[in-house]
């Protein structure tokens, strides 16, 4: 039976086909088994190279910012990175590599994969390899951080003071700069600390040592400002240069009283270099009979003052610019702040008179002042009909020849919290230079303090020369060699002090009663219109900041007016760095988010081709 049956089935055609199916079963069986396995190892094998390359960028990343971690301790650390990110696998490494000098960190990693039904051929593992290397250049980044001291920064926003809750900010955005590399100087970031409210001051590791003598500062009289404040005098005592009258009532068309002084003038009759950007010194000190009183000879002249340090803006075509100082022009040199001295608290009738930087007699040293009469045109006690108070007041803070004496300033306290002298309100804490010295850093930050009006100018002109690789403050690599940052941190509105009077408010400008900017306003400018005049000073040197590739930051600190937030959108590199803070809480947020990119920047990343 069982004969006939096999008979059958070999003789039905069918049959055949049956035996040849059930012999195909076999490498059907075994290739269905080789995609199953070689899927899974490749899924392994992607696992590794992404766990290597997450790996190797790391330690190439973190060696190259701190190139003193033994490299042991790196492949230790990667190691164990690499056992979290590839779970329950055995990896085996042909190679684990980190060179600490050049930054390379090179990683073959090897597994072993079970197969799940190749064993049955005799195939019992597949071994998986990840390749990965990666590199990273450093790239020198110098960054500027420029803090609002003015008053104001005393107030609270939030549960925090202003001035602790930005000194706390700007900690985190160093810490997040330099992702807490213990020694700054392996990271290739520099940092500077500018506070500033209505002046910046310098120290004098800047200025020439305790000489203050730095050939770029102007001490001599060479920029066509240095004599604004300080007209020369003939051996009478009045002015040198005769002057147009100041009102249209008075009987002389020119006069060398000093009650004709307008400061925009003074130019007009001063011997200038031949291209007008700088006072010709030979030709003005060759003028017979002529008395000069420098800056640097007012603070001689006293034995209890030292300049600390504050400059006003540059004159002429040098006003906006950031170009380097040269011996050869005059209005090229930094000029350094001397407030005047203004007219004595007891002359006459006078509201602000508490207010006055009042430091020395007004009619002393070679003044020609007479008691009984009032031709000398300083005489407020006699004073003639044709002259008012202002008139006489303006015309002693211009008296020149005052200061030609010896002695001790006033040092009057002044109820704005300064003490009066040719500082003026030059009591800012000092400028840190760039630098990658974090305990001179966190030294400069610990001494800011709020105290003092708001000229965001003053501020971004400083922050910016601290960015130059030449004077004032040398230091900096040359642009296209670094990375320049500007971070500029207000709480306030640009505000122009008391633009009516004279009277502690001699700015980075000059006396805005003056019209130092020329803007044709005469001697009583609005408010609102003097504060624009700084709005829009703020503004150019943002334009020039930024054309010399350098990126701003710009945090208002508070709720801006229409005013600041124009100042912000203008000066701010991109809407994405124009950046506002109601609190302290934001403020942090804010500069841990600058810090952050910052960061970024200082690594250029490149893969070499896999070995």
């Amino acid at each position: 039976m069982l004969r006939k049956l096999f008979r059958r089935f070999a003789d039905d055609e069918r049959g055949a086909a049956y035996i040849m199916a059930g012999f195909a079963v076999v490498p059907l069986f075994g290739m269905t088994a080789l995609a199953v396995d070689y899927t899974n190892a490749v899924r392994i094998e992607t696992e590794i190279n992404t766990a290597a390359q997450s790996v190797a960028l790391h330690l190439a990343k973190r060696t190259t910012l701190n190139p003193n971690i033994p490299a042991e301790d790196l492949i230790a650390e990667g190691k164990a990175m690499m056992a979290r990110m590839v779970k329950s696998r055995e990896v085996y490494y042909d190679r684990f590599h980190v060179d600490p000098l050049s930054g390379m960190v090179q990683i073959v990693a090897r597994s072993d994969v079970p197969t799940y039904a190749m064993h049955l051929f005799g195939q019992d593992e597949l071994s998986v390899v990840g390749r990965k290397q990666a590199q990273f250049a450093r790239r020198n980044v110098e960054v500027a951080i420029a803090i609002d001291n003015s008053g104001s920064m005393d107030w609270y926003a939030g549960s925090s003071r202003k001035m602790d809750a930005a000194k706390d900010a700007t900690r985190i955005l160093i810490e997040a700069a330099t992702e807490a590399v213990e020694d700054y100087s392996n990271a290739e970031i520099k940092f500077s600390i500018v506070p500033w409210h209505t002046h910046v001051s310098v120290p004098n590791e800047y200025l020439g040592g305790n000489s203050q003598n730095a050939w770029w500062i102007d001490w001599d009289g060479k920029s066509t400002e240095h004599f604004r404040y300080l007209p020369p005098y003939d051996n009478n005592g009045d002015m040198y240069f005769d002057m147009d009258r100041r009102a249209g009532h008075w009987d002389v068309a020119r006069a060398d009283e000093f009650i004709y002084y307008t400061p925009n003038t003074l130019t007009d009759v001063l011997p200038l270099e031949p291209d007008g950007n700088g006072v010709d010194l030979v030709a003005l000190r060759n003028l017979p009979g002529i008395n000069i009183v420098t800056r640097r000879d007012v603070y001689d002249a006293f034995n209890n003052v030292q300049w600390n340090g504050c400059f006003q803006h540059r004159a002429g075509d040098y006003r906006y610019s950031f170009d380097a100082p040269n011996d050869q022009d005059g209005d090229s040199l930094f000029l350094p702040h001397m407030a005047p001295d203004e007219y004595d608290n007891s002359a006459g009738y006078d509201s602000y008179w508490r207010y006055r930087n009042d430091y020395v007699d007004d009619l002393g040293g070679d003044s020609d002042y007479n008691d009984w009469g009032d031709t000398d045109h300083l005489n407020i006690q006699y004073r003639d009909s044709d002259y008012s108070y202002d008139d006489i007041y303006r015309a002693r803070t211009f008296n020149t020849a005052k200061y030609a004496v010896s002695g001790n300033v006033k040092n009057n306290w002044h109820p704005w919290g300064y003490r009066t002298g040719p500082n003026g309100k030059c009591n800012v804490a000092k400028v840190q230079g760039l630098t990658d010295n974090n305990g001179r850093i966190q030294s400069a930050i610990n001494q800011m303090d709020a105290n003092g009006g708001t000229d965001l100018s003053i501020g971004l002109s400083w922050a910016m020369n601290t960015l130059t690789p030449w004077e004032p403050m040398t230091g900096a690599a040359d642009f296209g060699e670094a990375e320049k940052i500007l971070v500029f941190m207000t709480d306030g509105d640009n505000s122009a002090t008391l633009p009516q009077e004279y009277a502690m408010s001699m700015s980075s400008f000059g006396y805005w009663k003056d019209d130092p900017m020329r803007e044709g306003w005469g001697d009583n400018p609005p408010q609102w219109q003097a504060n624009g005049a700084l709005d829009e000073a703020s503004k150019r040197f943002c334009t020039q900041i930024k054309a010399r590739g350098v990126k701003i930051y710009f945090v208002y600190f508070g709720s801006p007016s229409a005013a600041a937030t124009d100042v912000m959108e203008h000066c701010a590199t991109s809407d994405d760095t124009a950046i506002s803070a109601a609190d302290d809480e934001e403020l942090k947020a804010a500069f841990r988010k600058i810090g952050d990119d910052i960061g970024k920047l200082r690594l250029t990343h490149y893969t070499p081709p896999d070995e």
